[in-house]
């Protein structure tokens, strides 16, 4: 299992969650969740608390056998992932024989397979990063995360530099790898539509903090996960005692002076003073 236990950093504070399905966080990309991918890969050492890998926490002495065969990650910009100087197939290979998994043209033979899943054809292999379109850099990154079969894929937003219809395709390729492989799938995301589809429970973060979490994104209490799904969020400040305070229609000076603490309304964990009565 993949537990963040109170994990702080530059805006993430007071993280924790366990990953026990595939899981959707919601936020906005000053939510703190673009860290979370940085954190779990251990390319960035959070300011406090720790990840544990079934039990164990990931340290910089195992971090690098962790990367790609336990834990992967698809960027917001897939380009990053790629060395220009390097064509496709080279990045599986590189990947393969760093953990001892196989040769080049084993490594080929399984990035034929995945490429295929991913509805490519196996000509791109040939290519550069530079020479790919945005959809083609996304779905050979997601086969990269993928192609070790690694226990958990963490997935940045799905939306650089592809318009909607092209959304939808990697939508749509992430559920049929969710069907295939046996890996989790953490999916970063601000949109709840995307959210909906991919995970089977979801967390919400507002700059930095969990107001809400639950299984079922079209039941949300949250007024700011709410506010999210309707599109109706004109400023994004940070409040005191409740977060999103400065923000939130039904705001009183009791929210901004003290945070709520989590309480369950229906099926989901809620952080509001308007639901405090049902404690």
């Amino acid at each position: 299992m993949l537990e963040y236990v109170s994990v702080y950093g530059d805006i993430l504070n007071d993280f924790s969650s366990k990953v026990e399905s595939n899981l959707g966080i919601l936020g906005q990309r000053d939510s703190g969740k673009e860290e979370i991918i940085f954190y779990s890969l251990l390319l960035k050492k959070p300011k406090k608390g720790k990840i544990l890998l079934d039990g164990n926490e990931i340290k910089e002495d195992n971090a690098n056998n962790i990367r790609w065969k336990e834990i992967s990650a698809v960027f917001y910009n897939p380009y990053s992932m790629f060395n220009p100087i390097y064509n496709i197939a080279s990045h599986f290979a590189e990947i393969a024989v760093s953990h001892n998994i196989g040769n080049y043209s084993f490594s080929l033979d399984i990035a034929k397979e995945f490429i295929k899943i991913l509805g490519l054809n196996s000509s791109i292999l040939e290519k550069f990063s530079y020479q790919l379109t945005p959809l083609e850099a996304k779905k050979v990154s997601l086969a990269l995360a993928t192609f070790l079969e690694p226990k958990y894929v963490l997935i940045d937003d799905i939306e650089f530099g592809i318009n909607d219809n092209g959304r939808a395709v990697i939508i749509n390729s992430i559920i049929d790898l969710e069907s295939i492989l046996s890996s989790k799938f953490i999916v970063l995301d601000n949109d709840p539509a995307v959210i909906s589809r991919i995970s089977d429970e979801f967390v919400v973060l507002y700059r930095g903090k969990i107001v809400e979490r639950g299984v079922n994104i079209n039941e949300v209490y949250h007024p700011y996960t709410l506010d999210l799904i309707r599109g109706e969020i004109s400023i994004n400040h940070l409040g005191k005692g409740c977060p999103y305070s400065e923000n939130c229609r039904y705001s009183s000076s009791k929210c901004k002076e003290k945070e709520p603490e989590e309480t369950r309304v229906g099926n989901n964990n809620v952080k509001c003073l308007l639901y405090s009565w049902l404690k």
